[in-house]
């Protein structure tokens, strides 16, 4: 199933088994997320990232469970693109909602340039 994705620059965390590394979260869908960060990770290798998005009403923490399905550098650090595994229904509900926002935002603006 495809989901939208949304760009985004949120500071994010990520941790692993033996370490954790700060992260910029730089794009984000229901069912997957890329980072840009100073550590690299391995395909297939599983990451917890953790990241605030204003949602619900307020901003909401999520701790989401990963797995790395692609890497890349890029200029003097890495991309990894990371797939959740299964979302809770809460995560689900806060992340659709901070999609909502986004868009009204997306859409605001075409509107705004097009008067």
């Amino acid at each position: 199933m495809k989901s939208p994705i949304y760009k985004t620059d949120r500071k994010a965390l990520l941790i692993g088994k033996n370490a954790s590394a700060e992260a910029t979260l730089v794009d984000l869908s229901l069912f997957e997320a890329g980072v840009i960060t100073p550590r690299g990770a391995k395909e297939g290798t599983e990451l917890k990232l953790e990241f605030e998005i204003p949602a619900l009403g307020e901003f909401t923490t999520l701790s989401i469970n990963t797995s790395v399905t692609h890497r890349h550098n890029t200029e003097d650090k890495i991309y990894l693109k990371l797939e959740f595994a299964s979302l809770s229904h809460f995560e689900q509900e806060a992340l659709e909602d901070f999609f909502a926002y986004k868009k009204r935002l997306i859409d605001m603006g075409k509107r705004h340039h097009s008067d």
